[in-house]
């Protein structure tokens, strides 16, 4: 099985032109004007990006009306993980269905973790923020591959009886495929050329007591916004405890993830 999501994962299209130049201008050091240009090519992109925009997770006081206003808000880095994240939903065939979500529920908690990811790091550690929206942004990505993957094998009943019925959705993965959509998408990743700490941050999170130590504070992070918020639960009694468990485990100050918590949940 793994032999054969290697090979999906090799057989994934490449990121297509449109947000290669996107990437490109949000890399290099032109203005923000240029990477809304480059944005305006793109009319579906345009939507989604004002749809976000306006979205009470980013808590914009005026309503967005252009990719300028937009771009000029979110910054060239917020921007390129908001668009790297349309582009791969975009390019991906998604039926979540296997892991008892709809399409909206899994856009929903993919963004509602990226919105953690930057409440939480811009106090805790503004230097990581932009990478570690990114990570949270994007760590789910495996989960399209397996869920399709479960589809094709024609086990979608009996894996989302699984899901259902269990506490951890990567032991559940691992039975059927002896890896994760974690790992995966690390894969998924790394084939697509993404920065290297970027594949390690999202690898790592698996099993982030053996991450590296320069990484360590961003896999424990991500762990941490996967039990607060996933396909089974969010923000619920039980998974801020086991929340607050791994951040002590980490050594992180725990009331400025609270603090974060309690910002997402009046929006």
């Amino acid at each position: 099985m793994i032999d054969e999501l290697k090979k999906r994962v090799k057989s994934l299209p490449s990121l297509p032109e449109s947000f290669k130049k996107i990437e490109s201008a949000c890399n290099g050091d032109g203005g923000i004007d240029e990477v809304a240009k480059a944005i305006e090519n793109d009319p579906m992109l345009v939507a989604d990006i004002l749809k976000i925009a306006n979205s009470p997770l980013y808590g914009f006081s005026r309503q967005i009306k252009t990719v300028l206003q937009a771009v000029s808000l979110f910054g060239k880095h917020m921007t390129k993980a908001l668009v790297t994240s349309l582009t791969i939903k975009n390019i991906l065939k998604m039926d979540l269905s296997p892991y008892n979500i709809s399409l909206q529920d899994f856009v929903d908690i993919s963004n509602t973790q990226g919105a953690i990811a930057r409440e939480w790091f811009k106090r805790l550690n503004p230097n990581l923020v932009d990478d570690i929206f990114l990570c949270a942004l994007l760590q789910n990505t495996g989960k399209i591959i397996l869920a399709d993957q479960i589809i094709r094998m024609d086990k979608k009943i009996v894996f989302k009886d699984d899901i259902i019925s269990s506490d951890n959705v990567s032991d559940v993965e691992m039975n059927y495929f002896e890896t994760t959509s974690i790992l995966l998408t690390a894969d998924i990743f790394e084939h697509w050329e993404f920065a290297q700490n970027i594949v390690d941050i999202i690898r790592y999170s698996q099993d982030p007591k053996n991450s590296p130590e320069w990484i360590k504070q961003g896999s424990y992070a991500l762990i941490i916004i996967r039990n607060l918020i996933n396909c089974k639960e969010s923000f619920s009694s039980k998974s801020i405890t086991n929340a607050q468990n791994l951040a002590q485990e980490c050594g992180f100050d725990t009331d400025l993830m609270l603090n974060a918590i309690s910002n997402i949940k009046k929006i």
